[in-house]
């Protein structure tokens, strides 16, 4: 750590979130959760420790969004949570997933972990979701608040969560109340999101919480040639939790869910600049007569084949937590199912070139945690292990005429890219089995007043397989059948054979925190992180493993709730080292073989400041604010020149790099060395305002306002045509409703400054000519369109019934 960096760092985010906060954590009027025990108004209670404690008191940069913030700005699903938390992103591309602290993961392999878990209700979501929406599609239905945890959080949950966690707890049952509540909201492109929450007590030890919820909109991106608004979805769940507690001392929770969505894109995109094409075809002429101007506001395409998602997820889970005197022993037993059928147009034209990328994925999932959380004197503990193991799969259907046979052939020629086996003209069918083991503890022990240390461990081993199938399809060949060969090369059964990774890893994790006064404390904390092995299966190569990724990371931190708790400030600056980072590159064989793969990439390091401020201004009145500034950077990580273009993505007369390993001879590469991570905004910040007040006896008016900002990132490594601009969205609410919180209207807006922006920018598919070619190829890129990048203006009707 560079003390000269932080000390100014420190100076001057201080000042920045005093004068000018950014967006943030809401500030509830009252407890977080119904099961903390008198919490000081204005607390927010979380769980971030695995037992519950006021936010302030956790040395952990934690950033909260509570159901009243996530309410105010009628955002619609959990990837919208990086409008609300700094220093989290979303990565619309390679699968979606989040990146926190500028740290994500960037493949779609079936064996693949995030590097940012996904916790929902105490368990992980381990499956890969494969669609380049993915959980983005998770829809917010009766949320009571979100904790995104920020560093690696290894020791205490899940598998990996070797960049952070992003927790999201839904409500519980309440004993003894009878209430129906929800929502009903229509906007913008005929948007409607419906909810629905109903609590009824079952006796006096028990209760049972149905909540459904159902989202659609239209679509905004017009295809031309189909008649088609692209980008429409709909989804709909379900939820029922169950809750006993035959006694003081037992608590048993069971929960089930479904959840059914659809969509008409899967993330298909808009041509943003032209490039030399595929051979003689050409994406950009090929879309020309219906009109489309490529460029960074093209909202439209013209495509013949289908591209959607569909998913289905049904999801049981069971909790059981026993009271033994000092301590509590806690079972959570869930096990998942997932299918997710996807098709995408990759040529994105007209034409049969590459019309038919089908993929069939899913599995199952079954984790089951043991948690012993207890006091004994000064010291705070908790105990467990924890189990997991996942099936996951991928069918992958993929084809097209490559401009080589006519376009009304029967035939389509194999794109599929998987495998030792994937010039053959056959379907691939991958099979993974992923089971992990671990112990984990934590102890905490306030050793002299106001001095607390916390060490925490986890042992996890992991052992991953993995297996690669063909299968025939009637309409699928080989790229020789166009030469006139036959269909295919080999005859069935052919397959890879499993291949099998196996890594093992003790993580730790050491805090120490200092008490100034009651009510302002400083941390410092050191912490390892790991994520799983993995296995890549490059097309035409035997499978790859990999080894896990690791990382180590330096925090150190202020909490301070000043002038009766009315203004909370907290500030983290951190560093972030990771070696054998899993990401996507270019593997050099020889000098005539290479090929594109997840692999260990290099190295790469994240560090920077993360500030946030809430002042309860006068009653009311709450102003928020938060700012990160997170430059990030490749330390190492050798990409593919780019160089041989006419607009080149990668720095001319610098492709000179071999990596160490490569066979003697192998063709140089860029280094990407000192390159930011990819959808990694170096600056992310954001201000919020709320006042209620009554009006008259009987109603209260409210009003709220945010801002958030991000400024600019790039879509590819290293490729500054990929660097997608910053940008702010303003939303608003203005809301009357009854002052026993019986009913409300509001009316809401979504980007109300009409403010035009991509979720991302990447290379398009068969558009970028030859490497050196005479004359030079260029490179053509396309838009990932983004749902909020144009208003959204609404009303919503709100209710509630009951005791």
């Amino acid at each position: 750590m560079k003390t000269g960096f932080y000390g100014t760092l420190l100076v001057g985010v201080s000042l920045a979130g005093i004068s000018a906060p950014a967006l943030a954590q809401d500030a509830d009027t009252g407890p977080a959760t119904t099961e903390a025990a008198d919490p000081i108004p204005g607390e927010i209670i979380v769980t971030a420790q695995r037992r519950e404690q006021s936010q302030q008191d956790v040395p952990i940069s934690i950033s909260v969004v509570s159901s009243q913030a996530l309410e105010q700005s009628n955002l619609t699903t959990i990837a919208d949570v990086q409008f609300l938390a700094p220093g989290v992103n979303y990565n619309a591309n390679f699968g979606g997933g989040f990146n926190i602290r500028g740290v994500g993961t960037q493949s779609l392999l079936m064996s693949a972990e995030q590097s940012v878990a996904l916790v929902i209700d105490d368990v992980i979501q381990g499956l890969p979701e494969v669609s380049f929406a993915g959980p983005s599609y998770q829809s917010l239905v009766d949320i009571e608040r979100i904790e995104v945890l920020k560093g690696p959080q290894g020791t205490l949950f899940g598998k990996n969560s070797s960049a952070g966690v992003i927790q999201i707890i839904t409500a519980n049952p309440e004993i003894g109340v009878r209430s129906l509540e929800g929502s009903l909201s229509y906007g913008t492109k005929n948007e409607l999101n419906a909810e629905q929450v109903l609590n009824l007590p079952l006796g006096n030890t028990a209760a049972l919480r149905i909540a459904g919820g159902l989202q659609r909109r239209d679509g905004f991106v017009p295809d031309l040639y189909s008649g088609t608004d692209r980008w429409a979805y709909e989804r709909y769940s379900l939820r029922g939790k169950l809750l006993w507690e035959p006694t003081d001392d037992l608590s048993i929770l069971l929960n089930g869910e479904y959840r059914h969505l659809t969509d008409n894109a899967n993330g298909i995109g808009t041509f943003r600049v032209c490039g030399s094409g595929f051979g003689a075809f050409n994406p950009c002429e090929a879309v020309a007569p219906y009109g489309i101007e490529p460029g960074p506001e093209n909202l439209q395409v013209a495509t013949d084949g289908r591209s959607s998602t569909k998913q289905k997820v049904y999801s049981f889970s069971g909790r059981i937590d026993y009271d033994i005197g000092n301590a509590t022993l806690t079972s959570i037993t869930a096990y998942r199912d997932l299918l997710q059928p996807i098709a995408l147009d990759t040529d994105t034209s007209p034409a049969k070139v590459y019309s038919r990328n089908e993929n069939i994925s899913g599995g199952t999932q079954f984790t089951q945690e043991l948690r012993l959380n207890g006091e004994a004197g000064i010291l705070n503990y908790t105990l467990g292990g924890f189990y997991y193991d996942a099936r996951p799969y991928q069918k992958g259907m993929n084809g097209g005429t490559m401009g080589r046979i006519p376009e009304d052939s029967e035939k389509l020629l194999s794109f599929v890219a998987i495998g030792p086996y994937a010039s053959q003209g056959y379907a691939s069918w991958v099979k993974a089995k992923l089971k992990s083991y671990a112990l984990f503890g934590q102890l905490e022990a306030e050793v002299v007043p106001g001095l607390t240390l916390i060490a925490g461990g986890r042992y996890t081993k992991d052992d991953v397989r993995q297996t690669i199938d063909y299968f025939d399809v009637p309409w699928l060949c080989r790229a020789a059948y166009a030469a006139g060969q036959s269909c295919h090369g080999m005859d069935l059964p052919l397959s890879s054979g499993e291949a099998r990774v196996k890594a093992d890893k003790f993580t730790y994790k050491f805090t120490a925190k200092y008490d100034i006064t009651p009510s302002v404390n400083i941390y410092a904390s050191y912490a390892t992180g790991y994520k799983g092995p993995m296995i890549s299966h490059p097309a035409n190569q035997p499978q790859l493993l990999l080894r896990p990724e690791l990382s180590k990371s330096y925090e150190v931190g202020l909490k301070a709730e000043l002038f009766a708790r009315a203004l909370a400030f907290n500030l983290a600056l951190f560093k972030v080292d990771y070696d054998d980072f899993q990401g996507q590159q270019r593997v050099v064989v020889d000098e005539t073989t290479y090929f594109y793969t997840t692999t260990n990439a290099g190295g790469l390091q994240t560090k920077g400041v993360e500030a946030d401020l809430t002042w309860r201004a006068a009653p009311g009145l709450t102003l928020a604010g938060n700012v990160a500034y997170i430059p990030t950077k490749f330390t190492e990580f050798a990409v593919q020149c780019y160089d041989l273009y006419t607009n080149p993505a990668t720095t001319p007369g610098e492709c000179n790099y071999v990596q160490p390993g490569m066979p003697e001879g192998s063709p140089a590469q860029f280094n990407a060395a000192g390159y930011p991570l990819i959808y990694s905004p170096k600056w992310t910040w954001g201000v919020r305002g709320n006042y209620e007040t009554p009006v008259g006896d009987d109603l209260i008016f409210n009003a709220s306002a945010s801002y958030n900002y991000r400024s600019s990132a790039y879509g590819a490594v290293a490729d500054p045509n990929s660097i997608n601009p910053g940008y702010g969205l303003l939303n608003g609410q203005l809301s009357i409703g009854d002052a026993d919180d019986r009913w409300e209207v509001a009316l809401f807006a979504r980007n109300l400054l009409d403010k035009y922006f991509v979720a991302g920018i990447y290379r398009t598919p068969l558009d970028s000519g030859t490497s050196g070619s005479t004359p030079l190829s260029t490179i053509g890129y396309a838009n990932i369109p983004a749902l909020d990048s144009s208003r959204t203006v609404g009303i919503k009707f709100s209710y509630s019934f009951g005791n």
